[in-house]
């Protein structure tokens, strides 16, 4: 009797044993069922695995999925293989959960340096550094300066101040008098774009002592729209990368301190680097009057890509728009990278002097953007600096797309450069590009070329409204450099 009881006990309870594992099995094969269609669902929405594995990939989690389901839903069945179907389960849905991290990680990335919503262009209200104005609100009821300037985002500018406080304006037609106005009291303030009032601080450091910023405005100005996209896994194309003299946001207008079209092959695996030296005097695009190339970036991206496709007669299909918080993030998040210096020089006129020694180095980002900026240390100036930008460019690239960078910092690569970076090359074209790599794994030739020019003295600037150094076009190095392009463009150079 006793026994009976006892083994009645025992099977109640071995019953209940296995009615909770059978529940449990149930609920975890239905989050691994939504694991597994959330994982494929977005590596198919992605787009970047080609077909050769993305197939044996479904196969793979099918064929797993066929063996575990029926022995985690069955309602007979042995323990023991219930239990095994429900380790592999769990470690599925382990590696689903970092498949869909990841996936979730690049999908973002490709969403935020796409999602181009105009840019911003922020203007200042100046005082002499010695005032007593600390705040807009001083000036109300006074008469300021501002440049004699058409642009629709300064106008836009101006009557967001109006708004904010009660001032008029008196207009000069030159930044530089307009600021000696201010320094020398006939005004007790001035209101101009913050590009001008760098370029300004550009040309005289000491100006940054003189004055201060009691109020800052930004504007919205219209992004760059591009018709002339193209296939970019099977026609060549043409991407003008500018790098802004900025940190912070990517989307404020400012100086575009580097100038560099990367022509790119898809056929014949070939990528051509033209650098274009900052101060090349041109003719902007939209003005009809000459300036830097530099200061084309003040205007917009759209008003750089404009320009040099005007002096150069090529088509720009894309641009990649960065600053200085995108190479230090991006150097940082590789681990830094190891060039090989032609000379031994150290900064200038920078917050935190570096030295660099001739032959190996190994920089970190800050080390990495002092090095790419550096100019006076150097009989060519420009020149060797676009030199040693594509020096930059070109270890970064190769370090991070070895296989050991990739499987290793992948989130952290995306992570720190995607507020950093903004392009108008679509998110379909981007993923074409790496499936095309992942696909046939192509070992790609890096070329490098700059144009060149002499130094000029005393230019007329139409952004400074003043006389300024330029380098001067040499139509000859102009046209050399678009062969060259074209030669890769046309795959005539193997």
């Amino acid at each position: 009797m006793r026994s009976d009881r006892k083994r009645e006990k025992l099977l109640k309870k071995m019953y209940k044993k296995e009615s909770k594992i059978k529940n449990v099995s149930r609920v975890l094969s239905i989050i691994y069922t939504l694991a597994a269609a959330c994982f494929i669902a977005l590596l198919v929405w992605l787009n970047v695995v080609p077909a050769k594995y993305l197939y044996p990939i479904i196969a793979v989690i099918l064929v797993v999925s066929l063996f575990i389901a029926p022995v985690m839903f069955s309602r007979k069945g042995k323990p023991g293989r219930r239990k095994g179907a429900m380790a592999a389960a769990g470690v599925m849905i382990l590696l689903f959960a970092a498949g869909i991290y990841y996936l979730g990680v690049t999908l973002n990335f490709f969403g935020s340096i796409t999602s181009i919503g105009g840019a911003r262009e922020e203007f200042y209200l100046i005082v002499k550094s010695t005032s007593s104005y600390e705040e807009a609100e001083d000036v109300k009821g006074r008469t300021i300066g501002a440049q004699t300037n058409t642009e629709a985002s300064y106008a836009e500018a101006r009557k967001q101040l109006k708004k904010k406080v009660d001032v008029e304006f008196e207009y000069v037609s030159e930044l530089p008098a307009l600021m000696d106005s201010l320094l020398e009291g006939e005004r007790p303030a001035v209101f101009i774009s913050a590009a001008s009032y760098e370029s300004m601080t550009g040309q005289d450091s000491s100006l940054e002592n003189k004055t201060r910023v009691i109020e800052r405005i930004s504007v919205k100005v219209e992004s760059r729209s591009t018709t002339n996209h193209v296939k970019v896994t099977k026609e060549p194309f043409n991407i003008l990368v500018s790098g802004l003299d900025t940190t912070g946001d990517i989307d404020v207008v400012s100086r575009s301190d580097v100038n560099m079209i990367v022509t790119v092959n898809p056929n014949t695996h070939q990528i051509l680097l033209t650098s274009i030296p900052r101060d090349y005097y041109v003719e902007l695009a939209s003005k009809g009057a000459k300036d830097k190339l530099t200061h084309s970036g003040i205007y917009g991206i759209s008003e750089t890509v404009a320009t040099v496709e005007k002096f150069t007669g090529i088509d720009i299909n894309y641009y990649v728009k960065v600053n200085y918080s995108t190479l230090i993030k991006l150097v940082d998040a590789i681990g830094g990278i190891d060039i090989n210096s032609p000379f031994s020089f150290s900064t200038h006129g920078m917050q935190a002097k570096y030295t660099f020694q001739e032959g190996y180095n190994h920089l970190d980002g800050s080390q990495a953007l002092a090095y790419s900026r550096e100019r006076y240390s150097f009989n060519e100036g420009d020149i060797q600096r676009n030199k040693n930008q594509q020096m930059i460019l070109e270890a970064i690239i190769e370090k991070a797309t070895s296989s050991e960078t990739i499987l290793s910092e992948y989130t952290s690569i995306l992570n720190a450069i995607k507020d950093n970076v903004e392009t108008d090359m679509e998110r379909k074209s981007m993923t074409s590009l790496i499936k095309m790599q992942i696909n046939d794994m192509p070992s790609w030739t890096i070329g490098k070329q700059s144009i060149s020019g002499e130094y000029g003295h005393g230019y007329y600037c139409y952004a400074l409204g003043a006389n300024a150094d330029v380098v001067l076009v040499d139509e000859s190095s102009v046209a050399a450099a678009v062969d060259k392009i074209m030669e890769v463009m046309t795959g005539s150079e193997e």
